[in-house]
């Protein structure tokens, strides 16, 4: 058979390259590995050299080393000296004194109509803030038409007598705007914002949803079924289901104690509804109207009369309250959710109102105690137990009396002595008082992000409508920071035996009665609950943990 010379030479010339590719790679990863190549004959052979060039290298390091510290460069001798420590370092920085507020200048009048104006100029940024505020909020629903008062406020931007929900959210959106509306328990509040140059326009789309919602029936039809879907969800969670119980026992009957309505009474609201509502307490003379912002205010004022001065005065009407209940000794209320992986505490007991004079006390006895990450409770049961990722505490205030509390999710493995702890932290603020550093640290923390919240016009305005819906003190603001750093070790633990009544602490807990139940009979009587609020017996509850309902955390 002849050869084939030529594909001969290719082949061999293909396996030259990929001889000489390979030599490369190898030659490559010798340089950066600092290995050395050695022929198989020779590997013995450099291995015994590699062994007494090692011992030939200790030798020499060995004589070297009484000397090396002289030998040292100077650049690294000056690396080795900063990392020595610096005695500046080992104290932590002091914080300064609290910044005194002064308020801007707040021009205050009334229209015809009775509606209060407060006009504040801030030419800082071009842009402006208006904000409404009404006292008319959950406490006017009649206890039969639960929810009226939410979707009222909800409905406000869905449409009006000239534009639809779509044409509202378009034009707030082309000038860059805001616009929205939100109700509590005491107040709703209506507000919006936008860049200085529209401030006419601004001013045209919120007076139009404020005096001429038209509340569309297809817009009503579909907030309610995204409400009763949330409220779906909403009994799958344990927070809700922990407020829900906490409120109704604190509570009874009087509308704090109402989380949500029920799904029936938001289907039955009406179109009707929400027209008398609105037309009975969205009234001039019963609101504010706040404005902030870069403006001119003769301007400002003209706008305004011509914006809302049409708008007709009405009589406020005064909710009637339930009394609320007094408790005698400690119980706790179990909500069974079988399957949970961790249980949701929450203790306490009827807390003050925001007028209360013994506000400042309480609030940096909270402070102490568990408002923040820096307090008792969050070092005790997270940093040092490692039972929760927080634990904190709260004293809300509204116009009448609302809850002071203590709260924190633990495993379920630790649900009894998570609450030990609790109690523990809640009895010892109230009989001894706080150390200097911790007193200083929870008022520093309170005066410093009181001045955060104030820097901004939302904040400030916020601020400013708090003042005047609660009643407060025209010097209020100006005067926080001082009423704040003026309270004594003595003062916090007066006030926390004031605010925490240990002996008759309400205590809820939602989680896995069947593996809970018994170590928490151990603290008080124990009542348990269905995630449906009905209450149920013991061999219920076993019964239903038993039937193997799913795991709702997973």
């Amino acid at each position: 058979m002849n050869r084939n010379t030529k594909y001969d030479t290719r082949l061999e010339a293909a396996r030259a390259s990929q001889s000489l590719r390979t030599g490369l790679v190898a030659a490559s990863l010798i340089l950066s590995t600092g290995l050395t190549a050695v022929s198989p004959c020779c590997a013995a052979e450099s291995k015994k050299e590699a062994k007494e060039q090692t011992k030939t290298q200790v030798k020499k390091q060995a004589k070297t080393s009484t000397t090396s510290s002289a030998a040292i460069p100077a650049t690294v001798g000056t690396s080795t000296a900063a990392l020595k420590p610096e005695p500046w370092r080992k104290d932590a920085p002091e914080a300064t004194e609290p910044r005194p507020f002064k308020l801007p200048a707040v021009e205050t009048y009334k229209l015809e109509n009775g509606l209060k104006v407060q006009l504040v100029e801030d030419h800082r940024v071009p842009y402006v803030t208006v904000f409404l505020g009404f006292k008319a909020g959950k406490l006017l629903d009649d206890n039969q038409t639960l929810g009226v008062a939410q979707l009222t406020a909800d409905m406000l931007t869905e449409g009006t007598g000239s534009r639809s929900s779509k044409e509202l959210a378009d034009q707030i959106d082309y000038i860059g705007g805001s616009l929205g509306a939100h109700t509590g328990y005491d107040f709703t509040l209506l507000n919006g914002s936008a860049l200085s140059n529209s401030t006419a326009k601004l001013f045209e789309l919120f007076s139009d949803v404020l005096l001429n919602p038209s509340f569309p029936e297809d817009e009503i039809k579909l907030k309610k079924a995204n409400w009763l879907q949330a409220l779906i969800m909403k009994r799958s969670q344990p927070s809700f289901l922990l407020e829900e119980r906490f409120r109704k026992v604190i509570f009874g009957g009087h509308p704090y104690g109402i989380v949500a309505p029920h799904p029936d009474m938001v289907s039955a609201i009406t179109q009707k509804d929400l027209v008398e509502f609105h037309k009975q307490h969205y009234i001039p003379n019963d609101a504010i109207l706040l404005v902030l912002g870069d403006f001119d205010k003769s301007k400002m004022k003209e706008l305004i009369s011509n914006s809302l001065g049409e708008w007709q005065a009405g009589e406020r009407k005064e909710a009637s309250l339930p009394h609320v209940p007094s408790h005698k000794g400690r119980k706790i209320y179990l909500v069974n959710r079988p399957g949970s992986v961790q249980s949701s505490l929450k203790l306490g007991n009827l807390g003050i109102k925001k007028t209360d004079p013994d506000y400042f006390k309480i609030l940096v006895m909270n402070e102490v105690l568990g408002g923040a990450a820096h307090s008792r409770l969050f070092a005790n049961i997270r940093e040092n137990k490692g039972y929760t990722y927080g634990a904190y505490s709260s004293s809300a205030t509204r116009v009448h009396p609302d809850v002071f509390y203590a709260s924190a999710d633990v495993r379920t493995d630790v649900t009894a002595a998570s609450l030990q702890e609790f109690l523990y932290e809640l009895e010892k603020i109230r009989n001894l008082k706080p150390k200097t550093d911790e007193l200083t640290t929870a008022k520093n923390y309170l005066t410093g992000t009181f001045q955060l919240g104030i820097e901004t016009q939302a904040g400030l305005a916020q601020r400013l409508l708090e003042v005047s819906l609660y009643g407060l003190p025209d010097d209020y603001l100006e005067t926080y920071t001082k009423k704040v750093m003026a309270v004594t070790p003595e003062d916090v633990r007066v006030a926390a035996r004031r605010i925490i009544q240990a002996k008759d602490l309400v205590i809820t807990v939602v989680g896995d009665a069947e593996k809970i139940q018994p170590d928490l009979e151990m603290f008080a009587p124990v009542e348990v609950y269905s995630t449906e609020g009905e209450a149920v017996t013991r061999a219920e509850s076993s019964s239903g943990s038993d039937a193997g309902s799913g795991d709702p955390d997973s």
